[in-house]
């Protein structure tokens, strides 16, 4: 689990992991690792959001509307890495974090595929 590192995975790098490999196995998803750590995940050629293992935080871009709704229910934050009025981010600090970053990440691949469905993919 120490993916060539010296040092001992944390806790939240450890839960980020989990969130890559879960999207890994997502119909059309794939996980490309950067060299800084970071791992985007994407479905096609549309970026559905990134996971920084050093932080242990999720991003991820929604329109205005959508960004402000998640921010106002407690879903998510505003992006504090960057100004984008469209990033949003949660952080990964226990299981918790996992089902709500892969919520997160559902309702955006939803919206990049085109779903329109509330509860879930319609082939699921």
């Amino acid at each position: 689990m120490c993916g060539g590192y010296d040092r001992i995975v944390s806790h939240a790098a450890a839960l980020v992991d989990e969130i890559a490999n879960e999207l890994d196995t997502w119909p059309g998803v794939r996980i490309e690792r950067r060299s800084d750590g970071a791992a985007v995940a994407l479905y096609q050629d549309s970026e559905l959001g990134l996971l920084d293992r050093d932080r242990g935080v999720a991003q991820l871009r929604f329109a205005r509307l959508e960004h402000d709704e998640l921010v106002e229910h407690g879903d998510a934050s505003p992006s504090d890495s960057t100004p984008d009025p469209e990033l949003v981010s949660h952080n990964v600090e226990g299981p918790s974090d996992v089902t709500t970053v892969l919520e997160l990440f559902d309702r955006r691949y939803r919206e990049v595929r085109g779903d329109e469905y509330p509860d879930g993919l319609p082939d699921a």
